[in-house]
């Protein structure tokens, strides 16, 4: 990425150092790190539904962190606190690097392992999840996502092909999550939910 890549209504994405012009857009400042520098359609859809959520004081879980771009957003547009979570320590290690690059880090804690490998006062009240990772994680912790929300929490869902969908969001719906928005991209889903009470 060696241009500007502006995002849904309020976001911009430059790299480190790039002479963007003038803007009334939140920006971005990405390094770019083992998962690409934000371009990826699932990214991009991502951001654009965050964007539309009321983020001011709220606490924020990015799982699957990747750059930590999703986090970073959140946190920009108001989010009090976030949370990233990979396997993967290069990704951790963008993520924080990211974070100091947006002037963020001081809000942004981030764990590597698995949702299940975090400290208990990690693993409650979240107001917005974001999960932009593979199916197969997706069916895995829905389960523990669910009891991880606080009441009403959104869950921001990508990373899923067409031919796993419906299977995802069926799942999801019956953990106990509502449907809201279902996006089709290029070869990719994104969709947004809702917490309801059991």
């Amino acid at each position: 990425m060696d241009r500007e890549i502006l995002v849904g209504e309020k976001l911009r994405i430059v790299r480190p150092g790039m002479k963007a012009g003038p803007s009334n857009r939140v920006d971005l400042v990405i390094a770019r790190g083992a998962f690409g520098s934000g371009e990826h359609e699932t990214t991009l859809s991502c951001l654009e539904e965050l964007e539309q959520i009321e983020l001011a004081g709220k606490r924020v879980l990015d799982v699957g962190c990747g750059t930590g771009i999703l986090a970073v957003a959140a946190l920009k547009l108001g989010a009090s606190e976030a949370v990233c979570v990979d396997i993967a320590r290069e990704a951790v290690d963008t993520a924080r690097k990211n974070a100091a690059l947006n002037k963020v880090e001081d809000r942004l804690t981030t764990v590597l392992g698995t949702v299940d490998m975090l400290p208990e006062h990690l693993r409650v009240g979240y107001d917005v999840i974001l999960a932009n990772i593979y199916p197969e994680v997706l069916r895995a912790i829905a389960y523990t996502l669910y009891d991880m929300a606080s009441p009403g929490a959104f869950l921001i869902g990508s990373g899923v092909l067409w031919e796993d969908n419906q299977e995802i969001v069926e799942l999801y719906k019956k953990v106990g999550f509502e449907l809201v928005k279902n996006r089709w991209l290029e070869d990719y889903t994104t969709f947004v939910m809702i917490k309801r009470q059991r």
